[in-house]
């Protein structure tokens, strides 16, 4: 594969095509779709004794998120609507408004569009002042209700209002979900000592999880840029990282591994932090790049779902990569994986992504969030977003 190209005018084209299909099929079905994490919501385990016990949920959530079509559709699980995938839409984690889109070749008004998701999401905000997913999941190592708050839907949900919605910090919507943060998710330092100093996935769980901290750091300071939560938070998520540059998933044995995606989610928070002049972060971006680049693709420079490991290719782990390459400077690569991304993993007949490639072929799955409004994320970056800082991580 050659690095040597940048995007022309045909590629942008061919990309937008693309995206104007997905856009499409997503409307078609008014955003609502199947996600890998709603397996307890199939027809089998309402009354069930399955979902009474921790470990009948997490093996059957497993078995539904590794399941393939024919059995999901048997499992009856209702297509949902999932607060991230508006958020997506609506340019959170830095990415590009509906409204902002080019001529995609889809007949829409996302200046019209743009409202409407806005207007879905607030409805949507609980009263605790979160966002959650639809659905509820086990992992293992808490249990989350259908709808309850979590840090990281509410940090998108809230970084999509900011940007595509257009709502200013402080909003009362966006204050409340600042006061979530804050009063259910921080874990105090002076409270807990050694073990405090970052934020929890949801209330009453103290799961440390690396990208979960960043994510509600800069959030929180977006929305309270005098907390004192942020710097505490943003400095122990540097503290985590290896001295190979990388940063395992989280603090609990089980997080003990490096996933391509999640290890793009940092980097592109700390350049976002590093853009809105956060100081001290170039250490730790430069050797975490390195790291990235190193590890997360293989030697054909397609994106790897785990670090060091060739086995399934998972879409979400090919949209993160377009983008953290195109916010570093690497977008000759970025655009090589944009185009290899809609040969085998895009159905042109349907107008879908599919979930994957594994050793024996495709993954043919679709899922809302976690295939399709991420794909459409990533693209709509490579086409429309002009990086501020780019290309100054590039060695």
């Amino acid at each position: 594969m050659s690095f040597n190209n940048v995007m022309t005018v045909a590629d942008a084209e061919r990309l937008r095509a693309v995206r104007g299909r997905v856009w499409q099929h997503m409307m078609d079905h008014r955003f609502a779709g199947a996600d890998p994490f709603d397996g307890l919501h199939s027809k089998y385990c309402a009354g069930s004794t399955i979902m009474n016990h921790r470990i009948s949920r997490l093996a059957w959530l497993q078995a539904l998120k590794h399941a393939p079509a024919k059995i999901r559709d048997y499992a009856a699980i209702p297509p949902m609507v999932n607060p991230k995938t508006l958020a997506l839409l609506l340019g959170a984690g830095d990415g590009v408004p509906v409204s902002d889109w080019s001529a995609s070749g889809a007949a829409f008004d996302g200046a019209k569009v743009a409202p409407d998701l806005t207007r879905q999401l607030l409805a949507l905000q609980n009263p605790d002042g979160g966002w959650g997913y639809p659905f509820a999941w086990q992992a293992r190592a808490f249990f989350a209700q259908g709808g309850q708050s979590n840090a990281i839907v509410t940090c998108f949900v809230v970084d999509g209002l900011l940007n595509g919605g257009k709502i200013p910090p402080d909003h009362s919507a966006l204050q409340a979900a600042a006061m979530f943060l804050r009063r259910d998710l921080w874990r105090d330092p002076s409270v807990t000592g050694a073990d405090g100093g970052y934020f929890g996935y949801i209330a009453g769980a103290d799961a440390e999880i690396h990208n979960v901290t960043l994510w509600a750091a800069w959030i929180l300071w977006r929305l309270v840029p005098d907390n004192p939560c942020s710097q505490i938070a943003i400095e122990r998520v540097l503290g985590q990282q290896r001295d190979d540059g990388a940063w395992v998933y989280g603090k609990r044995p089980h997080h003990g591994f490096v996933d391509g995606f999640h290890s793009g989610y940092i980097l592109d928070l700390l350049h976002r932090l590093d853009v809105a002049r956060w100081p001290g972060l170039q250490n730790a971006m430069d050797r975490g790049w390195q790291f990235y680049q190193r590890a997360c693709f293989d030697d054909q420079g397609l994106p790897r779902s785990f670090a060091g490991t060739n086995r399934y290719l998972d879409s979400h782990a090919v949209a993160q990569a377009m983008a953290t390459l195109q916010r570093f400077g690497a977008v000759a690569q970025a655009r090589d994986v944009a185009l290899f991304a809609i040969d085998p993993l895009f159905d042109h007949k349907r107008g879908v992504f599919y979930a994957g490639q594994g050793r024996f072929g495709k993954d043919r799955r679709v899922f809302m969030r976690w295939t399709q409004a991420w794909m459409v994320w990533a693209v709509s970056i490579m086409i429309d977003k002009e990086i501020p800082g780019g290309g100054r991580q590039k060695r």
